[in-house]
């Protein structure tokens, strides 16, 4: 499809957006436990040594596309270097992830809120420039699977900060302005997992109906993962 589900449609996703952040609520936190939002992704947090493993064995295998291979307008205003491998998009699957990432897929396809799991990689020096998530049905859950232990990477949240921890897991509130600090020396790798922000049932109706029709979307994030893969010499 031609644009971006991050650009098109902007007049109807400003409204919706007003409608999401008004039922959540004037305070809403913008580092928070995934204990108290996210229980279930504790059944991720369990497996974590294989999917670890899992998301090593593909780094050796498959060259990790750009965020401007499947989406160059947001890209152009993020970073067209960030490297993404999306194992399940607005609710499709990438059916390679069901032996690439079969960890991480398994968890997306059997959790009802998750509406989007992928690997998110920064390589050395690469950084995040302030932006915010254009679309507020949705809180993000960070998981470390292969930081820096000199000078480790870290995100800011308006004031507030977090530095990834392999195997240590956190959810965000990527509505509010937020960048990526990267000046290590090693890639910066984490799982990522959105899932419907929670909210009233008006507003939770509405989120289920927009991430619905974002579902046209999905193709060209999913297949931008299948036509890169390294050759051994």
């Amino acid at each position: 499809m031609k644009g971006s589900p991050s650009v098109n449609g902007a007049r109807l996703r400003a409204v919706t957006n007003w409608v999401f952040l008004r039922a959540a609520g004037d305070s809403r936190p913008r580092i928070i436990p995934s204990r108290t939002v996210f229980p279930a992704v504790r059944k991720l947090e369990t497996v974590f040594p294989t999917l670890q493993a899992e998301v090593d064995a593909l780094l050796k295998t498959r060259n990790i596309p750009k965020y401007g291979t499947f989406d160059p307008v947001r890209a152009a205003q993020v970073s067209e270097d960030w490297k993404l491998y999306y194992a399940y998009m607005f609710g499709r699957p990438n059916e390679l992830a069901r032996t690439e990432l079969p960890s991480l897929l398994a968890f997306a396809e059997s959790t009802p809120n998750v509406v989007n799991a992928f690997v998110s990689i920064l390589d050395p020096k690469v950084p995040l420039p302030a932006h915010r998530d254009p679309y507020a049905g949705i809180l993000r859950y960070h998981l470390g699977v292969r930081i820096p232990k000199d000078n480790p990477p870290r995100i800011r949240l308006e004031r507030d900060y977090y530095t990834w921890r392999e195997g240590e897991g956190t959810v965000l509130d990527v509505s509010h302005e937020h960048e990526v600090i990267n000046e290590s020396e090693e890639p910066r790798i984490i799982v990522i997992v959105d899932f419907r922000r929670p909210m009233g049932v008006f507003a939770d109706l509405l989120n289920r109906y927009c991430l619905w029709q974002k579902r046209k979307w999905a193709p060209q994030f999913v297949e931008a993962a299948k036509y890169d893969v390294m050759h051994a010499a």
